[in-house]
């Protein structure tokens, strides 16, 4: 088994200045961004690739578990748990998952390399979520405006997921 590429913590993201990272992880699979030579990824991120043992995590010189950096995601965002599902599955389907905050949902999704535009904009939600037609309207609108479909990602109690796509009916 190859040696975990090492990442430190920063605020709400990890980092890495080695170029191993940038060529295993970006260039390959497209995970993070890179920002004057180096790969950051979200929390999400680095938590998909610490479970998989392909990184480890630094704060402070210290080792952080995977237990300890999904804590960490938790007590930055109290929906932490279901997007990591939601991203998990996703990634373990081939899909290439970045984030959606821009355009106002959580996640944007391709089918394939970067190359190409994402499908897809993920809005993640708990199953016991209450929201108005409000809510829905406005992230179909943005999906609509930017090309995309939108897709509702529901996590139910037992923590599976369904998708629901949601598009504009024209008569």
């Amino acid at each position: 088994m190859k040696e975990p590429i090492e990442f430190k913590l920063s605020g709400d993201r990890a980092f890495s200045e080695r170029e191993k990272a940038i060529n295993q992880l970006y260039n390959r699979r497209y995970f993070g961004e890179v920002v004057n030579g180096k790969l950051f990824l979200s929390l999400i991120e680095a938590a998909y690739l610490m479970e998989r043992g392909k990184i480890k995590v630094l704060d402070g010189g210290k080792e952080l578990s995977f237990e300890e950096l999904f804590e960490l995601g938790r007590k930055k965002d109290d929906q932490f748990d279901i997007k990591y599902l939601v991203y998990k599955d996703l990634r373990d389907r081939g899909y290439i998952v970045k984030s959606a905050l821009k355009f106002g949902s959580h996640f944007r999704v391709y089918r394939r390399g970067m190359d190409e535009h994402s499908q897809w904009l993920i809005w993640v939600v708990p199953e016991n979520l209450r929201f108005s037609a409000n809510d829905i309207t406005a992230r179909v609108r943005v999906a609509h405006g930017v090309r995309k479909n939108m897709v509702m990602a529901v996590v139910d109690e037992d923590n599976d997921v369904v998708y629901y796509k949601i598009e504009w009916v024209k008569f």
